[in-house]
């Protein structure tokens, strides 16, 4: 399996941001792997699957525009790392 990596930027308030991208990666079974409540960035750990049918292509390192629907709560997309299983 591979997984992709993103940092995405929150939009402010990062804890409203938070609530909702808890529940964006329990829909799209991603990992949170750093965030806060107090932070600007989070990362996670999508497979690489979902990303696809997100974005409409295989990831790159790069940075995405964000999703539609997604624009309450994520201010910027970037691909830091691609890691296959």
């Amino acid at each position: 399996m591979i997984k992709v990596i993103i940092e995405l930027e929150l939009v402010f308030p990062y804890n409203q941001s938070m609530g909702t991208l808890v529940e964006f990666c329990c829909v799209w079974q991603s990992l949170m792997l750093s965030a806060g409540t107090n932070k600007a960035k989070a990362i996670i750990s999508m497979p690489s699957v979902h990303f696809k049918k997100m974005f409409g292509q295989n990831p790159r390192k790069k940075v995405y525009p964000v999703p539609s629907g997604a624009e309450s709560f994520i201010e910027s997309v970037k691909v830091k790392d691609i890691l296959a299983k």
